[in-house]
């Protein structure tokens, strides 16, 4: 039922848009109605030229691989999260090449990261 709303819809607005450019093009053409055309026109091509350099700066600085900041280096100590909550378990080197880590709490409430067993590449 959506649908059929939604194209009912969709072909009212477009006789509406086609009523609306009729009666447009009822009308003379006056300079002042050449002056914003020309603007339009102006305004987009700014905005295709500005869009196109913009594409092939970024083009450039992914090809060279030279962005201006690299990754930041991430801490191999597990001692802390980014919270400050203590915690325990597997070493990062193991944690990095497991397909499954599972991430629990203990009594004290620390957190226990664990390699899962036997899902190692």
């Amino acid at each position: 039922m959506r649908y059929a709303i939604h194209l009912v819809a969709s072909i009212l607005m477009w006789v509406l848009f086609s009523w609306y450019w009729y009666l447009v093009m009822q009308r003379q053409v006056s300079p002042s109605s050449l002056r914003a055309v020309g603007l339009l026109f102006v305004i987009s091509a700014v905005g295709l030229v500005l869009t196109i350099a913009w594409v092939a700066h970024n083009k450039r600085l992914a090809a060279r691989n030279r962005r201006r900041g690299g990754r930041p280096a991430v801490s191999e100590a597990l001692s802390t999260d980014h919270l400050g909550r203590q915690m325990t378990g597997t070493p990062a080197a193991d944690l990095q090449t497991a397909k499954v880590v599972t991430v629990s709490v203990d009594e004290q409430g620390r957190k226990v990261l664990a390699a899962a067993q036997g899902v190692h590449d």
